[in-house]
């Protein structure tokens, strides 16, 4: 908003809980709207043109299940990848993101599906089968009815953020933000990773196969990876619009870019 404002743009915050279709349609709106109600008024005002990021359909295409999916359909890295209904009764041989027939390993990941984290059980390490059953049972009982389930890895945790249509990538170990949970659960193998100054490069190949999913991936996001000893970088989540702790006043530099590249665009194409 600061630099927005700097740039001599005209702009007013709204809480989400003050969000309502009676508010005049303003040219574009940047948004961290969770609710299905702002989705469905944002998405009103993306059909009567207003410029919305991230899009409606971006924030659905970043949806644990939907992302999944998407990973194994754009070619993009991630540790094996199971959909799970929450009555599937035990671990065993299921049909994997990519159409194969696996076994569900231990450890593991499951994750709740619909939404991104809202609260510490929506992510869960799985050890064994015991734990598995008894996640699943929790799941189930809050009403969530399948569930992603990913094998563990050993490696780095990364975290990193990116603005579609800029320079502007950052990356950082997760374990310098004080709650790496992936890499907490690894165990020591005495395997050797990739030095800090190499993340960058590994991630550069993530970013792009990530970038190439255009309209199905937020203009503004962040996500995690895991890198393991292969050197190879595999998305583990993507989220739109992260919270950017370590990077924000460059972050906003780079999206206070892209809003004047839009609306220079969206000047010229009036003009015309």
């Amino acid at each position: 908003v600061e630099q927005l404002e700097n740039m001599h743009y005209i702009v007013d915050t709204i809480h989400e809980e003050q969000f309502t279709p009676d508010i005049p349609i303003p040219d574009i709106v940047l948004h961290i709207a969770r609710s299905v109600r702002a989705k469905e008024i944002l998405k009103q005002w993306e059909t009567a043109g207003c410029r919305v990021l991230n899009s409606v359909e971006s924030i659905h295409g970043v949806e644990r299940e939907a992302l999944a999916m998407q990973c194994a359909k754009w070619g993009i890295p991630t540790p094996t990848t199971w959909i799970i209904p929450t009555t599937f009764p035990v671990a065993g041989v299921a049909e994997t993101t990519e159409k194969a027939l696996v076994p569900i390993p231990f450890p593991c990941w499951m994750k709740r599906t619909g939404t991104c984290a809202q609260q510490p059980d929506d992510v869960c390490f799985v050890p064994d089968a015991e734990t598995y059953h008894h996640s699943l049972a929790r799941f189930r009982a809050r009403d969530i009815y399948k569930v992603v389930v990913m094998e563990h890895l050993e490696g780095t945790a990364i975290k990193f953020y990116g603005v579609q249509g800029t320079n502007f990538f950052y990356s950082l170990p997760a374990c310098q933000l004080g709650y790496d949970k992936w890499t907490a659960c690894t165990i020591d193998t005495g395997v050797s990773y990739p030095a800090p100054e190499t993340y960058t490069n590994i991630l550069f190949h993530i970013r792009k196969l990530i970038e190439q999913g255009s309209k199905g991936i937020p203009v503004i996001y962040g996500g995690d990876a895991i890198i393991g000893h292969d050197g190879i970088a595999r998305l583990i989540d993507l989220n739109d619009w992260p919270s950017f702790s370590r990077c924000r006043p460059e972050a906003a530099s780079a999206i206070a870019g892209i809003i004047e590249g839009r609306v220079s665009e969206f000047d010229v194409k009036h003009q015309n």
